[in-house]
């Protein structure tokens, strides 16, 4: 893994998912025939009922507000993770180095904290809260790491929690109940299609290989399945939608991302996934879309303040907070940010 460039972004060109390019380093399915198959059997050769095709869900209402609160300095590429109503932010960016600090930070008394330092900086790295500890996994300085660091959600002393099977940076990280699971990323020279399943940050198991293998995609579990959206496979980003089954490991492209995206953001607010900002490889995006999975489909929501890539994205009780990232000018000058913004749905 190298330590980010900054790469010159064009103008913002055409719509929707476009972003300038990180470095370390949908078409919906066809809707059945309305004209049923002939019913096995049937004397007079009737035609069976029509088959309905997927209803799609209704589009929720998108709050975008910008807090008051600040981050004490810009950046990037870091973790944030739920602790109880504040935020835990882990590592990341800062422009020019990559920073072991540990934040709590509290939207609802603007009160910002460090409230401990990881034993490792690092950036590019994925998250999780497993057992009551905040864990950060993989991610790296000038070269990728092994390492999970865990840490009390509250703060405190930081150890090595256990080791991933490679090297592996410029991944994303997935979270159901109990489980996080690993996705994409490389090893610095490799890209890597394991999907790591871990439930304490101390051990790892595969429980499935990538489609197709990406670095900076954007991931999220929902019941059963992971979706991974988008991601640069051997250094071209992709608008490719990956269907993960984690019951049996099968793994599929399943769809398309209306334009090619990285760098981006998944999360889920009650039930509602949420894909928004990144890049297609010439200019940020600001768009927030919601993604149905029953037609593996996207529409577009509403807009970050700001056109955004390389974000953490972590969920409280009041929705989700969008943290950092970078953004560009139309010179394709890349500013870090020290932005905290919060997205609420209404249905």
């Amino acid at each position: 893994m190298h330590v980010p460039c900054r790469v010159a972004v064009a103008a913002a060109v055409g719509l929707a998912l476009t972003l300038a390019a990180g470095c370390t380093g949908v078409t919906p399915p066809e809707a059945a025939s309305s004209t049923g198959p002939v019913a096995v059997g049937s004397p007079s050769g009737t035609a069976a009922p029509p088959v309905s095709a997927p209803t799609p869900a209704p589009t929720p209402t998108l709050s975008v507000t910008p807090l008051p609160v600040k981050l004490p300095t810009p950046v990037s590429r870091l973790v944030a993770l739920g602790a109880g109503d504040q935020l835990l932010l882990l590592g990341g960016f800062d422009s020019s180095t990559t920073t072991a600090n540990v934040l709590l930070v509290s939207p609802g008394t603007g009160t910002v904290s460090v409230v401990a330092h990881l034993a490792q900086a690092t950036h590019d790295a994925g998250g999780a809260v497993l057992g009551g500890r905040a864990v950060v996994i993989g991610g790296g300085i000038a070269a990728s790491t092994t390492d999970a660091q865990a840490v009390a959600v509250s703060g405190g002393a930081v150890a090595i929690s256990g080791h991933l099977p490679q090297p592996r940076s410029d991944l994303a990280v997935a979270a159901g109940p109990t489980t996080a699971y690993v996705v994409g990323g490389y090893t610095g020279s490799t890209e890597l299609p394991d999907v790591l399943a871990t439930t304490d940050g101390a051990s790892f198991r595969v429980v499935a290989h990538l489609a197709e293998t990406v670095r900076y995609p954007a991931a999220v579990v929902a019941g059963s399945v992971l979706w991974v959206f988008g991601g640069e496979h051997q250094g071209a980003v992709t608008d490719d939608i990956q269907r993960i089954d984690l019951t049996t490991g099968a793994a599929s492209i399943a769809g398309h991302l209306p334009a090619r995206l990285s760098h981006a953001a998944a999360t889920v607010i009650d039930g509602t996934i949420l894909l928004m900002g990144g890049t297609d490889g010439r200019a940020h995006q600001g768009t927030v879309y919601r993604f149905d999975p029953a037609t593996i489909s996207v529409v577009s929501v509403g807009a970050l303040p700001t056109p955004t890539s390389d974000m953490a994205v972590a969920v409280l009780a009041d929705g989700a907070y969008v943290v950092g990232g970078e953004t560009a000018d139309a010179q394709g000058k890349v500013t870090t940010l020290d932005t905290i913004v919060r997205l609420q749905l209404s249905h």
